[in-house]
């Protein structure tokens, strides 16, 4: 069970600071105060610290008192869950802190909003779900009787917890969803894999066998290359051929000797005695004549000249000439002889040069005869047809053969897809016998957890339970002239009877404290059904704002009566102008728009 015990706050709505109020101490108080004074906030304020929201939506600026120089307000609450204390403090100003203590344990999460969502799981009832059960005021009635036959049944779904089934059931509906994709995807694939089984199954898929390519003729290529090349040059060829054939005469013309002087003879030193020779000789002539010249006496010195020596001279000197000049005659003939000779060797030696000159220049190898173009074009045509009858058959190979291997290729290529889609077909037949399987079974969990599966069941027992609650304090409340009657219609209807003295009537048909003895008993019957439900989430708290003020005297003291009576709550009667002499009170005065508890 939960037990709200001590809120504290100061500056939130039209409060001012330190404001305590003890929610576990009495049965039953009186909140008393003027209309305006702010006893109706109460209920917000802890609405605020517990959920971070109130059921009027006001915003949290406009939660601060505006009448109070404060910039910031704070909301403290003491609760506790079995054996478990809780300590909720949020100040909030132009940031908001929120501190969560359990057992004197700081167990506040990073920030404000997990911190409220872990309050949430704490009491174990959402936000809306608590304000119908702890509060309720005579201007509104109980959402669960005001809602129409459709959502009647959502709405006590919702307010007896029983929407965890329904939670359970969406699941599983989405679930079936997500497996009904997967099945129209399965399927669809199934479909396409089977339609290219049977697409490809009736290809030719019978492999062919390629054909013979012709090889190329390298020779009569290069033949023909040279053929274009000559053709070409043919007038530069043609005219080597003269011209070689032209050194061919030319050295052919050229008699060598067949034995060749030799050239080594050196006749200088012949030469020279020549000179030598000749040179006496004319000295001894000159001398001879110049002696014979002279007379008796001499013409220098005057002196007589002696024959016998002059004769004895000139016959001296005769003999140089006669022996020089028979030298003279002999080098002579041996120089000319060796003239001839070094000629002669010259000219072999010219004519060995020539030959050689000219053997170098001549190709042998160069045809003698001159080339005929038109014999060589017809040379060439007949290569170059043969040539290109071969490249015809290669490129006609070639394509045929590209058009095998093409088709073989697909062949592979088809016989690999199918397999691979035989494959596929196989585990997509499993899948979608599983997906199948599943939806069978999600099927039935979806219906066992929908509206009108378990949940229906369950509300039909529960409906049974309400019903006898509802009567036995509707019972009490009207001296037992109402009764209530509540029958499930249909997948999501709930009807509400009302029953006066015996005669059916339409619940909007109530005066207003008749409405309010209604409200009254349904509320405290289900907050009864809850408590047996879900114990952990039993609160100790009820606000009955201005409830009693449309009751007669009879039907207040009844509802004081019953409320005393009750185990475990802790009820506020809220009013303006009702007080019972009995009941602890606590007042709510205003002074300068501030509002303060009085005890």
């Amino acid at each position: 069970m939960i037990t709200l015990k001590r809120m504290t706050w100061s500056n939130a709505f039209s409060y001012g600071a330190s404001n305590t109020i003890d929610f576990s101490t009495n049965k039953l108080t009186q909140l008393i105060g003027s209309n305006g004074n702010g006893k109706t906030s109460i209920a917000l304020i802890l609405e605020e610290v517990l959920y971070n929201k109130n059921t009027k939506g006001i915003k949290k600026t406009n939660i601060l008192n505006r009448y109070c120089k404060e910039k910031e307000y704070s909301i403290e609450l003491e609760f506790s869950k079995g054996a478990h204390e809780y300590i909720i403090n949020t100040v909030r100003g132009s940031t908001q802190k929120v501190t969560l203590l359990e057992n004197g344990n700081d167990i506040s999460a990073h920030t404000a909003t997990a911190t409220y969502k872990m309050i949430e799981e704490i009491i174990g009832l959402e936000h809306k779900t608590f304000a119908q059960i702890v509060y309720q005021s005579s201007s509104t009635s109980l959402e669960f009787l005001r809602s129409p036959d459709t959502a009647r049944k959502k709405f006590l779904i919702e307010l007896l917890n029983l929407g965890r089934y329904t939670k359970i059931g969406e699941y599983f509906k989405k679930e079936v969803s997500l497996l009904g994709r997967d099945l129209d995807v399965a399927t669809g694939k199934q479909e396409t894999v089977q339609q290219w089984i049977t697409k490809y199954a009736k290809s030719d898929l019978v492999l062919k066998q390629r054909v013979a390519v012709p090889k190329v003729d390298e020779l009569s290529i290069s033949e023909a290359a040279e053929l274009r090349t000559t053709i070409r040059n043919i007038e530069a060829i043609n005219k080597r051929i003269i011209q070689n054939n032209t050194y061919k005469n030319m050295r052919n013309s050229i008699v060598l000797p067949i034995s060749v002087p030799s050239s080594e003879t050196d006749s200088s030193v012949d030469v020279v005695a020549k000179a030598n020779s000749d040179k006496t000789v004319s000295d001894a002539t000159l001398f001879i004549s110049k002696m014979r010249r002279l007379d008796a006496v001499c013409p220098t010195c005057t002196q007589d000249i002696d024959a016998d020596k002059i004769a004895a001279l000139v016959a001296e000197h005769t003999h140089l000439v006669t022996t020089h000049t028979s030298l003279s005659k002999e080098l002579g003939k041996k120089i000319l002889e060796a003239g001839v000779s070094k000629r002669e060797a010259a000219a072999a030696k010219e004519a060995q040069e020539d030959w050689e000159k000219y053997h170098l220049l001549i190709d042998d190898s160069m045809e003698a005869e001159t080339l005929d173009k038109e014999t060589l074009v017809s040379s060439l045509e007949i290569l170059e047809t043969s040539i290109a009858a071969i490249s015809a058959s290669i490129t006609a190979a070639n394509t045929a053969n590209e058009t095998v291997e093409g088709h073989n290729n697909k062949v592979a290529l088809l016989e690999t897809q199918l397999e691979e889609m035989r494959t596929d077909l196989v585990g997509l037949d499993v899948a979608v016998s599983d997906i199948n399987d599943k939806l069978s079974l999600l099927a039935i969990l979806s219906k066992t957890f929908s509206t009108t599966g378990l949940v229906a069941y369950k509300i039909e027992a529960l409906v049974v339970d309400l019903q006898e609650l509802s009567n036995n304090y509707l019972t009490d409340l009207s001296a037992g002239r109402f009764q209530i009657s509540f029958q499930v219609s249909g997948a999501d209807k709930l009807n509400v009877i009302i029953t006066d003295n015996g005669n059916d009537i339409d619940i909007q048909a109530l005066s207003a404290g008749e409405m309010a003895r209604v409200n009254v008993a349904v509320l405290l019957a289900i907050r009864k059904l809850m408590s047996s439900l879900y114990e952990e989430s039993r609160l100790n708290l009820l606000f009955l704002d201005e409830t009693v003020s449309s009751l007669d005297a009879e039907g207040k003291e009844r509802l004081i009566e019953i409320l005393l009576e009750e185990t475990e709550l802790n009820t506020f009667l809220v009013s303006h102008d009702f007080t019972h002499p009995l009941l602890e009170k606590v007042s709510v005065v205003k002074h300068n728009n501030i509002s303060e508890i009085e005890l």
